[in-house]
């Protein structure tokens, strides 16, 4: 495989795993490779395919296991009240 095509299914995998590091290391990578914006954007949008396809199915699989659960669209942890982040210190006695 070649180092842009390589470049270009790590960026798309970055998007599907949520790998932020990963994301921003890639799409820097790609740029400096000269890979222009249209193939960078297509990348992504083939790893956002990837993720929603997963995300979908993991769903149906609960919905499945799970008949009475009810799960909202909005719902994340990312969406919930954002609670006051540990101290090192507390995080240490662990």
């Amino acid at each position: 495989m070649d180092i842009k095509t390589k470049e270009l299914v790590s960026l798309g995998a970055s998007v599907s795993a949520h790998c932020f590091p990963c994301f921003d290391f890639h799409l820097e990578q790609a740029r400096k490779l000269g890979i222009s914006e249209e193939e960078i954007q297509e990348s992504i949008r083939a790893g956002y395919m990837v993720m929603n396809g997963a995300g979908e199915k993991i769903l149906e699989k609960i919905k499945d296991t799970l008949p009475g659960i009810s799960l909202q669209k909005n719902e994340s942890c990312s969406n919930n009240q954002r609670k006051k982040k540990p101290s090192l210190a507390s995080i240490a006695r662990f």
